[in-house]
């Protein structure tokens, strides 16, 4: 798989990743002078972000912690940055800088490091919660930013069953890799068990163990929330730093010069698979961009229905309304394998206080996401009011990542009005107009593609609704992109 699709592969990992609005050509709408309620204020107290994406050296990617004062200052911070293609491996840099929001919740920031300063461009969804993304020339990212919750600074609040879900290119630095896995961690910080599964360049590695280890689990830091992490199979040492946002997450970003992975940590569940699920994808398949999305039913005995749907992008082949049926099952260890059309598609699965994480572990496919339980009833009535959302793809016109941030309004009647600020490939635009279409069947998706559109491109997509508040979905036209809009708070 080339480098450059398989790039894609963890951006779209974070929970708010949202479809791209590129241009192709044309000229740019702004959107009206931004309405709505928030200010400086809002982006008060200890934040942790996580950014990944491509730049002139390739894959990398950025996590770290900022305290945020409410009045346009970020006062302290640190950070830890795995880019080899410029500044290499660094860790515990110091951060300071500006930022500003404006009244609907988008903003910039310019984080200033020992290596230069680094610009982004973000979303708040409330006070706690936000999308951002890289906002310079030289390289675009995504991700997300969240409050910390600093009483879980501890090993104590961190110790039991963590499912990791991290992605981005392999030892050789050129290929695509994800890894889903659960360890199990004391308050101690010694890892007493764990599994792993993981597909490097489409060789899946599936059920593999994570090699006991004491102290691996460093304490993080009570002043910033910032830890270590080494996990050993036998493949080697995986080394990790770590910022804790709350007793069931905490983000990570390796440290190692390769593989350079990075994502989140969820607090692993036990609660049975039962109900339907909403899910999304992405990554790469065969030197291509690879997005799916879909609705799997369950009867809670380890049967998927056949009344389940998937729809996929592969390279801009496009195939939509796939029946699903198959199997299911979670072990007592927390790993689970899901098997789909006699076999023909397999992921294992992890289930976890924020979703069912996935990771396809078939060969030439290097894809994962998460699977989100659905509750509620489902029509174009049940999407009113203001959302934000975040993006990341590959154009593959242009072979070019972007990524966006945005916010708008859904009137429950099937539209939607609002704004957006982008990075296409280093091609920098804010306060894009944005307009748009849904249309959602009983179950949730779409029951005709919806459209997304800016002055310089219009685009197809294929809804997936959570429930009335979060919707997922994916691109089915010539960019191979996925993502989420969740309502404004």
């Amino acid at each position: 798989m080339s480098r450059k699709y398989g790039l894609f592969l963890f951006s779209v990992v974070s929970s708010l990743a949202i479809l791209v609005l590129v241009g192709c050509g044309g000229s740019s709408v702004l959107a009206p002078r931004p309405t709505g309620g928030f200010t400086d204020a809002n982006l008060s107290g200890m934040y942790s972000f996580l950014i990944t994406g491509t730049n002139t050296g390739g894959f990398f990617g950025i996590a770290g912690n900022v305290q945020a004062d409410g009045n346009g200052n970020i006062t302290s911070g640190t950070l830890d940055i795995n880019s080899p293609g410029t500044v290499g491996v660094q860790t515990n840099v110091g951060v300071s800088g500006t930022y500003i929001v404006h009244a609907d919740g988008r903003g910039a920031a310019a984080l200033k490091t020992s290596f230069g300063t680094i610009n982004v461009d973000f979303v708040l969804l409330s006070n706690q919660h936000g999308l951002i993304i890289h906002f310079d020339n030289n390289a675009t990212a995504s991700g997300s930013i969240d409050q910390q919750t600093s009483s879980a600074f501890s090993l104590t609040s961190l110790a039991g069953n963590l499912v990791f879900n991290v992605g981005g290119v392999d030892g050789a630095g050129q290929n695509p890799e994800a890894s889903v896995g659960l360890v199990t961690v004391d308050a101690s910080g010694n890892i007493s068990s764990g599994v792993q599964d993981t597909n490097d360049n489409g060789t899946p590695s599936a059920n593999i163990a994570v090699t006991p280890a004491a102290g691996a689990m460093i304490a993080p830091n009570p002043a910033n929330g910032r830890g270590t992490v080494a996990i050993t199979t036998a493949a080697g040492v995986r080394n990790f730093a770590f910022y804790v946002i709350g007793a069931n997450q905490i983000r990570m970003i390796e440290t190692d010069t390769a593989p350079i992975l990075a994502g989140d940590a969820f607090r692993a569940s036990t609660t049975p698979i039962s109900g339907s699920f909403a899910f999304t994808i992405s990554g790469a398949a065969a030197a291509t961009a690879f997005a799916a999305g879909g609705i799997i039913d369950t009867d809670g005995a380890g049967n998927v229905l056949n009344t389940s749907v998937e729809d996929v992008n592969s390279g801009g082949t496009i195939n939509t309304g796939v029946g699903l049926s198959g199997t299911y099952s979670v072990a007592a260890n927390g790993r689970g394998v899901l098997t789909l059309n006699s076999g023909t598609i397999n992921d294992a699965i992890y289930p976890t206080t924020a979703g069912i994480q996935l990771l396809r572990i078939d060969n030439n496919v290097v894809a994962s996401g998460t699977a989100f339980q659905q509750s509620g009833s489902f029509s174009n009535a049940s999407i009113n009011g203001r959302f934000v959302g975040g993006v990341t793809g590959v154009d593959l016109v242009f072979a070019s990542e972007f990524d966006s941030v945005l916010q708008f309004s859904a009137d429950g009647n099937g539209n939607i009005n609002g704004a957006m600020d982008l990075n296409d490939g280093g091609a920098l635009t804010a306060g894009l107009a944005l307009s748009g279409t849904y249309n959602l069947s009983s179950n949730g998706r779409s029951s005709s593609p919806g459209i997304l559109k800016t002055a310089a491109r219009n685009l197809n997509v294929v809804y997936y609704a959570v429930n009335s508040s979060r919707v997922l979905f994916i691109e089915i036209d010539n960019s191979v992109a996925v993502g989420a809009f969740q309502q404004q708070q």
